[in-house]
């Protein structure tokens, strides 16, 4: 592992060690961010976006601000956890408004970007899937799936494996969620 990398996991370990996902396991935020990671790894992501990978929410879930990223980590870093870090305004809107915005920002974004993403939304489709948060019932999932999906689709071609593996997420959430709209 790289120094970079071994950095960011350390930065995104200690920074979320006391964060835990809605679901009912309360697991830890960090699994999350390490599957990301591990899909970015193995569909060749370089140094920087597996590094970007470790800290994809640190911005939205901490109090590290992307400044302190570029000062850390470097402007090539920074400006993919930038592209992966939704603006403020997104994060009161509800889902079926901001996961299009979400969509529409990544537009212009660029492949590392966009490759990173797909992996973050592999990994919150399965977990809504297998293991959704407490607090919403089955058509707030779907609609959340359904927005990963319109978000993904932003992405699509860069990563013929990981259209391929999140076309199957999809498909399993298509049949598990049958019949909601």
């Amino acid at each position: 592992m790289s120094s970079i990398v071994h950095k960011a996991k350390s930065l995104a370990a200690e920074r979320h060690a006391h964060l835990t996902l809605y679901n009912a396991a309360c697991s830890p935020a960090i699994t999350h961010i390490a599957e990301v990671v591990d899909y970015v790894e193995r569909h060749g992501g370089t140094e920087e976006m597996i590094a970007a990978a470790w800290l994809h929410d640190i911005v939205e879930d901490t109090d590290v601000t992307l400044e302190q990223i570029e000062g850390w980590f470097g402007p090539v870093i920074a400006a993919y956890v930038d592209g992966l870090t939704d603006p403020p305004h997104f994060a009161p809107l509800p889902l079926d408004q901001r996961k299009p915005m979400q969509a529409q920002w990544l537009k212009t974004k660029g492949e590392e970007i966009k490759r990173i993403k797909i992996c973050d939304q592999l990994s919150n489709v399965l977990r809504v899937v297998n293991d959704p948060p407490t607090d919403w019932d089955k058509p707030t999932q779907f609609l959340y799936i359904r927005g990963a999906r319109e978000i993904a689709e932003e992405c699509r071609g860069l990563c013929p494996g990981l259209d391929k593996l999140f076309d199957d997420a999809y498909e399993q959430a298509c049949r598990k969620y049958e019949g909601i709209k």
